[in-house]
C-alpha cells in the first residue's frame, strides 16, 4: 500500500522562539493536512493532557511474542514519558478503521485489510512529523498504534535493527506506538469528545505528533 505525502510548499527555518500566533497557525494547519490525510478526527492537545497508563504499559510487556525494537518499548537510557511531558503541544487524531477490526496487539496481523489501515495510520504519521519538520520544529516526534513489525514487516523473520549491525529497513516509518509508550489513546479519545464505539475491544486507530 503506497501513500503520497504532499511536498511542502515553504521550508521554515528554526525559530529560536515560537511565536504565540504562528504556531497556532501552524497547528491549525497540521489538523487540517490530518484530515485531508484521510484523518476523522483531530485535535490540538497541550502536553499534561496526554494520558499515561502504567496498566497499558504492562499489558504492552507482557504481549512479546512478536517482539521488535519498538514492541515492547524499552529504552533503558531515555524516559518517554519525560520526553513527552517536554513538549508543549501536539495533534491527536485517528483514522477509520473497517467495521468490527479488532485492537490487533503486538501482532503479527493476518487479515490484510486490518494491516493496510495500520499502515495508513503510519503513513499520516509520518506526513504530519514530516509537515513539522518543514515548519521548523526538527525535534517532532510521532507516534501510532499497534507493533511497527507486524505492521510494516510482516514478511520478515526478525525486526532487523534488534540484530547486531543492522539498521531498521523503514526508518522513516517505523516507530513506536502509543500504547507502546503507555498512553491510553481510548481515555484521550473520550476526553476529547470523540464518537468511540462502546465495544472497547474494536480498534482504536489513534495517532499523535508531539510538535514543540
Amino acid at each position: 500500500m503506497t501513500f503520497n505525502i504532499e511536498k511542502p510548499k515553504a521550508v521554515s527555518r528554526i525559530a529560536v522562539q515560537d511565536d504565540p500566533g504562528i504556531l497556532a497557525d501552524n497547528l491549525k494547519q497540521l489538523c487540517e493536512k490530518a484530515e485531508r490525510g484521510g484523518a476523522m478526527d483531530t485535535i490540538v492537545i497541550d502536553a499534561d493532557q496526554v494520558v499515561f497508563s502504567s496498566s497499558i504499559r504492562e499489558r504492552v510487556n507482557a504481549d512479546d511474542g512478536y517482539p521488535s525494537v519498538h514492541w515492547p518499548l524499552l529504552y533503558p537510557k531515555d524516559d518517554i514519558v519525560e520526553a513527552i511531558c517536554a513538549y508543549q503541544y501536539g495533534v491527536f487524531f485517528r483514522i477509520s478503521p473497517p467495521p468490527g477490526m479488532p485492537a490487533c496487539g503486538g501482532g503479527p496481523i493476518d487479515d490484510i485489510r486490518y494491516r493496510n489501515s495500520y499502515v495508513r495510520l503510519y503513513n499520516l504519521v509520518t506526513m504530519i512529523e514530516s509537515a513539522c519538520f518543514y515548519n521548523g520544529y526538527h525535534l517532532s516526534m510521532g507516534l501510532a498504534s499497534g507493533n511497527c513489525r507486524s505492521v510494516l514487516c510482516s514478511d520478515e523473520k526478525r525486526c532487523w535493527p534488534m540484530l547486531k549491525g543492522k539498521a531498521c529497513i523503514h526508518p522513516n516509518k517505523g516507530r513506536p506506538s502509543m500504547e507502546a509508550a503507555g498512553i491510553d489513546a481510548l481515555a484521550m479519545a473520550g476526553h476529547a469528545g470523540w464518537h468511540l464505539n462502546e465495544n472497547n475491544r474494536e480498534a482504536l486507530l489513534a495517532g499523535l505528533v508531539m510538535v514543540t
